[in-house]
């Protein structure tokens, strides 16, 4: 249990974070968001962060600063020359959640420490968010403890066709789809399915490989140009090769071998 005065530095926005901002604002416990340059993180630059902003309802970055003497738990990000008090994360070696298997996915995920550190109980949503976000392949194929994959399935469509605008029914189809695609090009001897061409990226990849199960290997082209190559859904082993081969080729790399992922930015 942390105290009342302590507050919670949040990192980039995804589906586990709103949840843990919208916790956070049940337990009437203070928040901020690590910012770059006075704009809030995105995942690229969140532990590279050079100080707080806080978010209005409306969307409306205000600034502010982190108190020297207030004790701070940073959630998913860094601040530079700001030690926290406590981390939450599951990304990097030495983190809470950082080895956790998926029958501990709760003890793994952010979301999960953040209620454990308020002493609070997760309810389903939470335990399918928690899930889908430390281990998402493992959850679909039934690892998850309380998770039923289908639940996970309609989660996850609802959340994604409300970000894209499309309707649950064509975010399904486009999953399974992808699913189809995935098992179709799937190399039994590299262990993977491959689409390196990120023009021809076929929707809801990544969702249709979790659902799947197989591991899949495919870039991404980022608006500055950027080409992300990521490796999803492997053992450990298969993970920890990939990183390898791309440090060894000089580029930044991420990933978790014990949550299954991995990217290199060439």
């Amino acid at each position: 249990m942390v105290d009342k005065e302590w507050v919670f530095v949040l990192g980039a926005q995804d589906p586990e974070m709103r949840e843990i901002e919208r916790t956070l604002r049940r337990a009437a416990r203070p928040f901020v968001h690590a910012a770059q340059r006075n704009s809030r993180c995105i995942p690229r630059t969140a532990y590279d962060a050079d100080g707080v902003i806080r978010v209005s309802r409306a969307g409306q970055a205000l600034p502010t600063v982190l108190l020297p003497a207030q004790p701070a738990v940073f959630v998913e990000c860094s601040i530079a020359r700001v030690p926290p008090s406590f981390r939450v994360d599951h990304h990097h070696p030495g983190d809470p959640g950082y080895d956790k298997l998926p029958h501990d996915y709760l003890d793994g995920s952010s979301v999960g420490q953040v209620l454990r550190l308020l002493e609070m109980e997760a309810t389903e949503t939470q335990r399918l968010l928690a899930a889908a976000d430390h281990c998402l392949t493992a959850a679909y194929q039934g690892a998850c403890p309380g998770i039923d994959p289908n639940e996970l399935l309609f989660l996850r469509a609802s959340w994604q066709g409300l970000m894209s605008r499309r309707s649950l029914a064509d975010m399904i189809d486009g999953i399974r789809e992808s699913k189809k695609q995935v098992v179709r090009h799937f190399d039994s001897e590299l262990g993977e399915a491959l689409f390196l061409d990120p023009t021809e990226i076929p929707p809801d990849l990544a969702e249709g490989a979790a659902l799947a199960g197989k591991p899949v290997r495919y870039r991404q082209l980022l608006p500055d140009g950027t080409v992300k190559e990521m490796l999803k859904g492997a053992a450990p082993p298969h993970i920890e090769r990939f990183m390898e081969q791309h440090r060894s080729a000089g580029r930044d790399v991420y990933g978790n071998p014990h949550r299954g992922y991995a990217g290199a930015y060439y």
